[in-house]
C-alpha cells in the first residue's frame, strides 16, 4: 500500500499509513510553466498554494479556491477537491484544473482531464489518492487587481437573517463567512 502525503493538512490525516508505505510528495514542487494569455499554470503536485501566491499574487494571478489555509499542496487541493469563501460563485478547486498527470498503480502514467479520460479525472478530483499519486496539475488561475480585500461585516439578529442576508449578499460579493458572535468571543472570556 503506498499512499501520497503533502503538507499533512488533510481532515482525519488521510495521508497516514500505519502498514503501509507514505510518499512524501513536497519535495515535487516545482514550477513546470506558466501560460500569461490564460493563466494556467502547470505544476508539481508538491508544490504548495502559499508558493503560488507567493510568486504569482505580485503579477495579478490568485489561486482561484482558496482553503482556510494556504499551506496544502495542490495535489492535496485536488485529491480532497477543497472549497473555499467562494464555492457559492467558483466551486470547488477541482472545477479549476484543467489536467492532471497521475502514475497509476500498473507504474503506467496518465494524463487525464474533463475532456480527456473524464472518468478518471473525476475519480481523481476529490477521490483522496485512490486512483493513483498525482503528479502534476494544471490549475487556471484568476486575475486579481490586488492582494487586499474590502470587506463588509453585518450584524444579524439570529439565523434565519443570517441565511436570508447572505443569500441576497451572495449576488454581489465572490467571497462570504458567517460567524457566530460566540465563536468571535469565546476566546476573549
Amino acid at each position: 500500500c503506498l499512499i501520497a502525503r503533502g503538507l499533512g493538512r488533510s481532515y482525519g490525516d488521510a495521508a497516514l499509513s500505519r502498514t503501509g508505505i507514505v510518499l512524501d510528495q513536497t519535495r515535487r514542487d516545482r514550477f513546470l510553466s506558466f501560460d500569461p494569455a490564460s493563466g494556467v499554470l502547470r505544476c508539481e503536485a508538491g508544490m504548495s498554494l502559499a508558493s503560488i501566491l507567493d510568486v504569482f499574487l505580485s503579477r495579478g494571478w490568485f489561486v482561484p479556491v482558496l482553503p482556510g489555509t494556504k499551506h496544502v499542496t495542490v495535489g492535496g487541493a485536488v485529491a480532497a477537491d477543497v472549497h473555499g469563501k467562494n464555492h457559492h460563485v467558483d466551486g470547488s478547486f477541482g472545477s479549476w484544473v484543467r489536467s492532471l498527470t497521475l502514475l497509476l498503480a500498473s507504474g503506467e502514467t496518465l494524463t487525464c482531464g474533463a475532456d480527456r479520460e473524464p472518468e478518471a479525472f473525476w475519480a481523481t478530483v476529490g477521490g483522496m489518492g485512490l486512483t493513483g499519486v498525482i503528479l502534476t496539475a494544471d490549475v487556471q488561475l484568476v486575475r486579481t487587481s490586488s492582494a487586499y480585500m474590502g470587506v463588509r461585516f453585518t450584524r444579524t439578529r439570529d439565523l434565519d437573517e443570517t441565511l436570508s442576508y447572505l443569500e441576497e449578499g451572495d449576488r454581489d460579493a465572490r467571497y462570504s463567512v458567517a460567524v457566530s458572535l460566540f465563536e468571535v468571543t469565546k476566546g476573549l472570556v
